[in-house]
């Protein structure tokens, strides 16, 4: 930089008070753009919707009616698992049963198989605080003044944040 470009710095309250009326301004044109996108992008999505709708619908009628030739095939052949075409086949395998489970299936498992039964154990963070504190950077076991294991504490600065009226 030359000694004529010296670069801005903010040095005071007024300064201060028009970087943030820039940034106000900044964040506007970007709402702006954004408007301006999701408007574009919600007719891109309706026509895309309207398009692939049509073509969808031909899919899953040209599905149906190779659904209904394979139904045929299966019925010649009942061993048939798979008809090989140029583009593709139509196959048949044999699916395992689907479970449905129940809300009452949990009562059953306890009362009648506990071994099937998942506990998961964690700490529950908001109830070790109010138990312990930080000495030295440790975590310490107010009732016993033990350190607890596991925990390790991280000290940190300041945030410094930025709020613009009008956000």
């Amino acid at each position: 930089m030359s000694e004529k470009e010296e670069k801005f710095i903010i040095d005071n309250d007024k300064k201060a008070d028009w970087a943030l009326q820039k940034i106000k301004e900044h964040k506007e044109k970007i709402k702006e753009k954004e408007e301006l996108a999701e408007e574009r992008i919600y007719q891109i999505k309706d026509w895309l919707e309207k398009e692939t709708g049509k073509i969808e619908n031909d899919i899953e009628n040209l599905k149906y009616m190779l659904h209904e030739y394979g139904q045929k095939l299966k019925e010649q052949d009942p061993d048939l698992k798979t008809h090989s075409l140029p583009f593709g086949k139509l196959k048949y395998r044999k699916q395992r049963p689907k479970w449905q489970y129940k809300d009452d299936l949990l009562e059953y498992a306890e009362s009648n198989m506990p071994d099937v039964i998942k506990t998961k154990k964690r700490v529950d963070k908001r109830k070790l605080k109010k138990k312990c504190e930080v000495v030295d950077g440790k975590v310490v076991n107010t009732e016993t003044g033990e350190i607890v294991e596991g925990v390790e504490v991280q000290e940190r600065g300041e945030k410094f944040d930025i709020k613009v009226e009008g956000e």
